[in-house]
């Protein structure tokens, strides 16, 4: 068993244990149950700037097993009855993703 699949049944067990419940709404598609983690008020620099410009925003990470592909801009994340709309993906590692949310 190589690290990748000891992390993928770590987030498993651990995500909807820790994470929140939320469903994923990908556009065109049917919504699914998963679980999230939401972070408020995140330092994020702005795409395509070559500077120290920063801005403040919201990341939700999930996991991709549980939405089964990566979320596209406009894919929809309900998190207690407050609705978040993908605008970028920050990280991919294959098992789970991060976005950037408004």
């Amino acid at each position: 068993m190589g690290h990748r699949s000891v992390f993928a049944a770590a987030d498993a067990a651990f995500m909807p244990l820790m994470g929140e419940a939320a469903t994923f709404t990908p556009a065109g598609g049917d919504a699914v149950a998963c679980h999230v983690f939401i972070d408020f008020s995140v330092q994020l620099q702005p795409s395509g700037i070559e500077a120290q410009a920063w801005e403040q925003g919201t990341t939700i990470k999930a996991l991709l097993s549980d939405i089964t592909n990566e979320p596209n801009r406009g894919d929809v994340f309900t998190v207690d009855g407050v609705t978040y709309t993908v605008q970028a993906v920050l990280e991919n590692d294959g098992l789970a993703v991060k976005v950037v949310v408004k």
